[in-house]
């Protein structure tokens, strides 16, 4: 069996003339990507994901910043509420009976009221740390058992460590000076400074001496300066009014802040 022969219409090129595709394959040819369109669609989309990630990367920074800020300063004010509640329920108990001081003139004798009990003293180590000892009715922890009576408080701060200490236990009267047999919890951690100021109902004073004033301060200011995760500082401020202070050593108290 013959195969048929198929012909094909081909004109010969002239001589020197160039050789043009048809149509239809310079179509598919053009339908392709150039080396240097590639490049420059590959140098776009990584811009772009440098700019996403970037963006989120300072986002979730941020995000750690604020989280570890937030957690610092709630704790701090956490404490700040609870060492105002303390002194607003402090509590002087009744003193003894008035003894004259020896070797006075006995027309001119000079009487002084006497407790065996220090209800409420500060004395500052250095700046920005210190002992307060105060009795007060308002109890944080019940780890003795005893949710209710008074309680025989003390706060220190070891500037050292910056960790500020709480001791609590229950009051019964007696004068306690050896603050070595305390239990010492930890209250809050990385703590710059703790500065406390005391009322007398007409100025302030940095320390308070019960044996002198023999009466509580009208109010204490409390300022606590504490640090983040990130060493970022944070200062947290308030006053606490004594519960038995007068209304006129609040009123007194009032126009001296005015004033400031």
């Amino acid at each position: 069996m013959k195969s048929k022969s198929v012909k094909y219409n081909v004109t010969p090129l002239e001589l020197g003339a160039v050789y043009k595709p048809p149509l239809r394959i310079r179509r598919r040819l053009r339908a392709g990507f150039t080396l240097i369109e590639i490049l420059v669609a590959v140098t776009i989309i990584v811009t772009i994901v440098s700019m996403v990630y970037g963006s989120y990367f300072a986002t979730a920074k941020s995000a750690d910043v604020y989280q570890a800020r937030m957690a610092a300063s709630g704790q701090t004010q956490k404490v700040l509420r609870w060492m105002a509640q303390q002194i607003r329920c402090s509590y002087i108990g009744k003193m003894s009976e008035d003894t004259e001081l020896a070797g006075t003139d006995s027309s001119h004798t000079s009487k002084i009221r006497k407790s065996p009990v220090i209800y409420f003293s500060y004395e500052p180590d250095a700046p920005g740390s210190g002992i307060l000892s105060l009795v007060t009715s308002h109890r944080l922890f019940c780890d003795d058992g005893y949710a209710n009576g008074l309680v025989d408080i003390a706060y220190k701060f070891d500037k050292n460590s910056g960790t500020l200490y709480l001791s609590q236990r229950s009051f019964v009267g007696t004068a306690k000076e050896h603050l070595e047999d305390r239990k010492w919890r930890e209250l809050l951690v990385n703590v710059e400074s703790v500065e406390l100021d005391f009322f007398d109902g007409r100025q302030w004073f940095s320390e308070w001496d019960f044996e002198q004033k023999k009466k509580l301060p009208a109010a204490v200011k409390i300022g606590i300066t504490s640090k983040d995760e990130n060493s970022r500082q944070c200062h947290y401020g308030t006053i606490a009014y004594v519960d038995c202070s007068s209304n006129q050593d609040r009123e007194t108290l009032s126009k001296t802040l005015v004033g400031k």
